[in-house]
């Protein structure tokens, strides 16, 4: 039966990182995988995570399944970061196998109530957007994200997708730092994205990972919690990845706006059902570490401070390679945006290149992951890149 599996085509992200772990050059560097790197290149565990998982570690004494939405603290401390009050009876709350997983048990959700709907999606974006849909066999509609001049994200494109979308129908959107142009519409031009979403009875999914990143914190949580509660129907997936550090231990949550609090129930009930279904029960680790910090005063602002210094290095970053850059265009997408991510407009070639002649690799989308760099690394880059574009 096996026999009859084709070869899978293997995804960009770790064709590069695979041809980066068989380099045996000692300069060689990673701008792929999507990870924040300290200065030394490291990936770091967050200071408040250590302490809380030390905590946990003292205090822990059963390993007993959690509830089907999730660790009651956890699916606390995350609500606390976009509500104020008491909670919404109009949100649904379910625990999730990180950003990817949430991402799923929403369109899953939106599946189930109606099964013939399309997603319309800008490109380009995350790769697993696509391959979830098309996993779920749901049809894509996809439209350009940017501008023809590939500078800046394309409002006019997103309100045309809306005029072809029906109700019903899903419009995903990138919550702050778009992965992977670093490029977002205005704050006006969501708003008014949302407005008319809600008007045509189209439902918006939030994909945010990068909160913390490229902007304030407290204005990008009050924007979240804005667009949430501004559509009578709405998903948003938070991942704990990026923001906590937490990667490996796969924790997210999505929140679901409901029409009111009866069908927030009842959606509730039909994503706890769909969960059990894909991973019988939530793990427990990182949705502890998240409660254990977001339940402690101390430890919250430990952790705003850190989320605060990892993106006060990725802007030094952009900063420096704009110093160095020369006006060389096609370095301009690292200072022009914000977050972990730029594209680089580099042909097949360049990137081919880069990785033969310098030891530097990326995926051939020409993403980069700006992390991947630091202060004594962004000279050799620039100039690589520099080689690359004249050849």
């Amino acid at each position: 039966m096996l026999d009859a599996l084709a070869q899978p085509q293997l995804d960009a992200l770790y064709r590069a990182a695979n041809a980066f772990k068989a380099d045996p050059r000692a300069e060689k560097l990673d701008l792929g995988v999507g990870v924040y790197r300290d200065d030394t290149g490291h990936s770091p565990i967050m200071a408040c995570v250590r302490e809380a998982e030390q905590r946990l570690a003292q205090s822990g004494d059963s390993k007993a399944y959690l509830p089907l939405a999730g660790f009651p603290g956890f699916i606390a401390g995350m609500s606390g970061l976009i509500e104020t009050g008491d909670p919404d009876p109009t949100l649904a709350r379910i625990q999730t196998v990180g950003g990817t997983g949430g991402v799923r048990l929403a369109l899953e959700l939106a599946q189930s109530a109606n099964p013939g709907l399309t997603v319309h999606l800008g490109t380009p974006s995350w790769p697993n957007h696509q391959a979830i849909c098309d996993r779920l066999k749901i049809p894509v509609q996809a439209y350009d994200y940017l501008a023809e001049d590939q500078n800046s994200a394309s409002f006019a494109n997103v309100m045309a997708a809306l005029d072809n979308a029906a109700r019903g129908d899903v419009l995903i959107m990138h919550g702050p730092c778009h992965n992977p142009t670093g490029l977002d519409l205005s704050h006006d031009e969501v708003t008014q994205v949302f407005a008319k979403a809600g008007e045509r009875g189209v439902v918006p999914l939030i994909d945010a990972a990068y909160y913390g990143l490229g902007n304030d914190l407290p204005g990008d949580l009050e924007r979240l919690a804005q667009l949430l509660s501004s559509v009578p129907e709405c998903f948003l997936i938070m991942s704990g990845s990026k923001a906590f550090s937490l990667y490996r231990d796969r924790i997210g949550i999505l929140f679901v706006r409901c029409a009111d609090a009866e069908v927030a129930a009842r959606t509730q009930a039909n994503g706890e059902v769909l969960a059990r279904v894909n991973y019988s029960a939530p793990a427990a680790h990182g949705a502890q570490v998240i409660a254990a910090i977001l339940g402690d005063e101390k430890l919250t602002q430990d952790w705003k401070d850190e989320l605060a210094a990892m993106r006060a290095r990725l802007t030094e970053l952009r900063a420096q390679i704009e110093g160095l850059a020369d006006a060389e265009a096609t370095l301009a997408p690292i200072w022009q945006t914000k977050g972990i991510f730029a594209l680089l407009p580099l042909s097949d070639e360049a990137i081919d290149y880069l990785a033969k002649e310098h030891a530097i690799y990326l995926p051939d989308t020409g993403r980069i992951n700006i992390a991947g760099l630091s202060s004594s690394t962004a000279p050799r880059f620039v100039e690589a890149v520099k080689a690359a574009v004249s050849r």
